[in-house]
């Protein structure tokens, strides 16, 4: 599994437990809301949040899902070395 993250538009280098993990639970995020897939991108911005399973983006109504899912990346990053300020993450796992 390959997964890249990048905040604030800066790639941060992952190991390969670490995209292991990253890229696991965004999978098992898109498939809890019925969109599996291989390949997974996930856009956080301070404005949106966006999602992509395999290319069909994930349809996210509920503001209270977009909370969860924002609140649990952002808590997933945070003790990665080099982040300080979560304001914009783009993560692709395949």
């Amino acid at each position: 599994m390959k997964t890249l993250l990048f905040v604030n538009d800066m790639v941060i280098p992952l190991n390969g437990f670490t995209q292991r993990y990253i890229g696991t639970m965004l999978r098992g995020i898109a498939e809890s809301l019925g969109f599996p897939g291989k390949k997974v991108n996930l856009y956080i911005s301070p404005d949106e949040l966006k999602m992509f399973s395999d290319e069909t983006e994930v349809s996210i109504r509920k503001e209270f899902v977009r909370l969860l899912i924002s609140s649990t990346v952002k808590g997933i990053l945070s003790p990665l070395n080099g982040i300080f300020w979560l304001e914009k993450i783009t993560i692709t796992t395949e």
